[in-house]
């Protein structure tokens, strides 16, 4: 007689489904592809770390320089970027500088002074837009931005900050220190230093 429906052979089914004896599916070939891919995957991630960009600062925006702690540490792995920001008022003759030379500047084989922000010379940026944009109209009148506080002490009025980056590249630990001075004079009015931990990207 015909099967009904004709439907193959129940031993047929469980072979073609991967059915055990007990009923139980078994993905035939991928049991032993899975933990070797999941090793794969795992492996992948523990390769390499994301780079990232870290921001430091040594006071909160629009204070005075002498409210900059004299000393921070940061951790980053290799490859990873820091910007540093200091407070600054270019209109005193003062800047930050951040000290390079062989006696005291940093290890230049670990961390390298990047063109975004001119190397050593850093760069400045207003708190305020030199165009106008960020001004105010009130009555019909344009009145410049005034940041809270400002005019106040310890938040003096006009304020910006210079900024320098710096990519670190190989492991190891070095300092940055910056120094605010004028640039014709030996003697500086405050120093801040940053020690770096970089650690291995493996």
């Amino acid at each position: 007689f015909p099967r009904e429906n004709n439907r193959p052979p129940l031993s047929r089914s469980v072979s073609r489904l991967g059915l055990s004896r007990e009923g139980k599916m078994i993905r035939m070939g991928r049991l032993s592809k899975t933990p070797l891919l999941a090793l794969f995957v795992l492996g992948f991630a523990l390769a390499k770390v994301d780079n990232i960009i870290h921001e430091v600062r040594f006071a909160e925006a629009y204070r005075h320089w002498s409210a900059s702690e004299t000393q921070k540490s940061i951790y980053v792995n290799a490859g990873d970027m820091i910007l540093v920001r200091m407070n600054e008022n270019p209109g005193t003759g003062y800047r930050w500088q951040l000290v390079t030379d062989s006696k005291d500047g940093f290890d230049q084989t670990l961390c390298q002074l990047q063109p975004t922000s001119s190397y050593a010379e850093g760069l400045y940026e207003p708190s305020t837009s030199m165009d106008g944009s960020d001004d105010k109209v009130v009555d019909g009148v344009a009145r410049p931005y005034v940041p809270p506080g400002a005019g106040e002490w310890p938040y003096p009025y006009p304020w910006g900050d210079r900024r320098f980056d710096v990519r670190c590249t190989m492991p190891g630990k070095t300092t940055l220190k910056l120094r605010y001075k004028r640039s014709w004079e030996e003697r500086y009015s405050w120093e801040s230093r940053l020690d770096v931990f970089v650690q291995a990207n493996a």
